[in-house]
């Protein structure tokens, strides 16, 4: 009987084991990685691991898409990275891409929504045609390739629609364009100068746009006008777009007592903004 008893008892004893053994076996294969990855993605328990990037993988997509020439779609998968994972390592240079992307299906033949073609006709000018198409002269010779002001009746210019907005921001350093609620491109503020009684927000518009060459204000039809100087003015005192000029200094001397008031950017990104920029373009300055 005693045997009989103590042979119930190792089996019990076997059978606690053996369910320990299952149990720890369960945590290790199972329990324990969880937990251990649950915690990586969280960034808790004192190791500093990175959260997964989900915004990546519609960076790469995007990237093979310009590869294979599909520039609208390619845009559409940057803008939904950027409004779903504004937290990813790509945002920023997906941000940069959008500006390349929007600009480059602007001023090209590949069709998107608004861009149109306009047929000349007799006693047609520039002046006139953009006009009437709410757009800039500097579009329309761009867009088509011209290098002179000479249009002839029965020839087809592609036009669009330029109603963009304009965002000064003081804080992060950027002029963004927007096309409605959407980032059209964006552009570093290299230096500015601007009146001590100008403080944001300011909500105002452009309201001339000028080009130089040496004190003499000139127009497109000028053999000169590809390389002047191009400034827009808003209807706020003290609060221009220019381009910065080469030898400006910026290191708050008298040199930079006597620079011109507004915001400068690169030469070659002021002149896209005197591309797709119209008088009456709506501009904001913030903080």
């Amino acid at each position: 009987m005693a045997r009989f008893k103590f042979l119930l008892a190792f089996l019990a004893m076997l059978i606690c084991v053996g369910g320990v053994a299952g149990a720890y076996f369960y945590w290790k294969k199972f329990a324990q990685p969880e937990i251990v990855v649950n915690r990586h993605i969280a960034g808790k328990g004192g190791t500093n691991f990175e959260k997964p990037d989900f915004g990546k993988r519609h960076f790469d997509a995007s990237v093979a898409l310009i590869k294979d020439g599909e520039l609208v779609s390619a845009r559409d998968r940057l803008l939904y990275l950027m409004e779903y994972f504004p937290e990813s390592a790509t945002y920023a240079e997906a941000r940069r891409i959008v500006g390349e992307l929007n600009m480059d299906l602007l001023v090209s033949r590949i069709p998107v929504p608004g861009k149109a073609e306009h047929t000349v006709k007799r006693g047609e000018a520039l002046v006139t045609i953009s006009n009437r198409n709410k757009t800039t002269i500097d579009y329309i010779m761009r867009a088509n390739g011209k290098t002179s002001e000479f249009i002839f009746p029965d020839e087809v210019l592609t036009v669009y629609p330029l109603d963009f907005a304009v965002r000064i921001s003081l804080g992060a350093g950027t002029v963004t364009i927007l096309d409605g609620d959407r980032l059209f491109k964006e552009y570093r503020i290299v230096d500015r100068n601007l009146p001590a009684d100008l403080r944001a927000p300011v909500s105002t518009s452009i309201s001339e746009k000028v080009a130089w060459v040496g004190n003499q204000p000139v127009n497109f039809t000028d053999k000169n006008y590809m390389d002047s100087s191009k400034w827009m003015r808003t209807g706020r005192i003290g609060l221009f777009i220019r381009h910065i000029e080469s030898g400006t200094s910026t290191d708050g001397g008298a040199a930079a007592e006597s620079r011109p008031f507004g915001v400068m950017l690169e030469k070659a990104d002021l002149e896209e903004l005197f591309t797709i920029l119209r008088v009456g373009s709506k501009v904001d300055l913030v903080k």
